[in-house]
């Protein structure tokens, strides 16, 4: 994958959810990184996209989380805000 591949799958993406969704967008020869122009929609958006592995970071302020996968063989993150994990 060369870097021109990834901008092809960060405007599918794009194209995908709503280029008005995404404030930011970082493409590298195998990732894809989104950072929604309203944090709260992050993961509605990963979830659109099947990203379903969760990273927090609970010690920025404030914390959030970033929505890992893959797609079209890139790596897709997409921060969103911190999740709130159900105790068991």
């Amino acid at each position: 994958m060369d870097i021109g591949d990834g901008l092809t799958a960060a405007s599918r993406i794009l194209a995908l959810v709503g280029a008005d969704r995404i404030e930011l967008v970082t493409v590298t020869r195998n990732r894809v990184s989104l950072q929604p122009t309203h944090l709260k929609e992050g993961e509605d958006i990963a979830r659109m996209l099947g990203l379903d592995v969760p990273l927090d970071h609970r010690m920025f302020v404030p914390g959030n989380t970033l929505w890992t996968g893959e797609l079209d063989g890139f790596e897709v993150q997409v921060r969103s805000v911190l999740r709130r994990v159900v105790a068991r």
